[in-house]
């Protein structure tokens, strides 16, 4: 009898570890956004983030997963969850009130696109003025664009996602659209619009370009110290730069 009960207890010990060590393991989400993450032919997590990553992971000595999934629920998942990290979240003001940012893995500049046949003089922001502006509702760039002054009731423009922002561009149901173009040639051709008709008008340099590493708050400061200092260790060692030039990326300077 008393053999059987060590060996009860060794079991619940065994499953009470299982436990915590999956309570434990990294979660790393993100949208699917060539080529930094994105799933592959047979839907496995592919991309230039998702290597960067993996490495940080086996030089900190983590336990971790990468998961693609759509950028809402992405969020949500950050927002709730002590061990949800977003690989790629772009660093705002009022973010870094809410969020850990772990650390730079890419930027990505944000512009004014229009049609090439449709001619504007754009100097700065305030210049497109009256014109009508798009973006998505409820992205960062909505409020970057009504703190500018722009307005529903005259000349902003927003749509529920990005497809359909692309589509009004084309249909000229709005003037100029406001976004980054990291995969903007891939998007374009998926949703069967031509890259070839879009020209960069204006590239806003005073909105926020850096995409960090994103930890909940409530991630153990000791684990979020251990992945910022990976991250800058393969930084250093120059294995970044090796897997940049894998996924033919470069960083896009000032």
């Amino acid at each position: 009898m008393k053999k059987c009960a060590v060996s009860f207890m060794l079991l619940l010990a065994g499953v009470f570890s299982s436990f915590t060590w999956s309570a434990n393991s990294l979660h790393f989400v993100a949208e699917d956004l060539y080529p930094l993450h994105f799933e592959n032919h047979d839907k496995e997590p592919q991309g230039f983030l998702v290597d960067v990553v993996k490495a940080v992971l086996i030089h900190c000595g983590c336990d971790g997963r990468v998961e693609i999934m759509p950028q809402a629920r992405a969020f949500k998942e950050l927002q709730e969850t002590p061990n949800i990290l977003m690989m790629s979240l772009l660093k705002t003001p009022s973010r870094e009130q809410q969020f850990r940012f772990l650390g730079p893995v890419y930027n990505a500049h944000a512009y004014l696109l229009g049609l090439k046949e449709r001619q504007f003089t754009l100097t700065d922001l305030q210049s497109a003025r009256g014109l009508r502006v798009s973006t998505v509702r409820g992205y960062y760039s909505q409020q970057y664009l009504e703190q500018a002054g722009f307005s529903l009731e005259r000349d902003l423009v927003l749509a529920p996602e990005p497809a359909s922002l692309m589509k009004m561009l084309y249909k000229e149901r709005t003037d100029l659209v406001l976004t980054n173009t990291l995969s903007l040639d891939k998007e374009l051709k998926n949703i069967g619009l031509n890259p070839r008709l879009l020209e960069k008008k204006l590239r806003l340099n005073d909105f926020p370009n850096e995409l960090h590493i994103t930890a909940n708050k409530q991630l153990p400061q000791e684990t979020a110290d251990k992945i910022s200092a990976s991250l800058q260790a393969i930084k250093e060692s120059g294995h970044y730069q090796a897997l940049l030039n894998k996924w033919q990326l470069k960083l896009e300077t000032e």
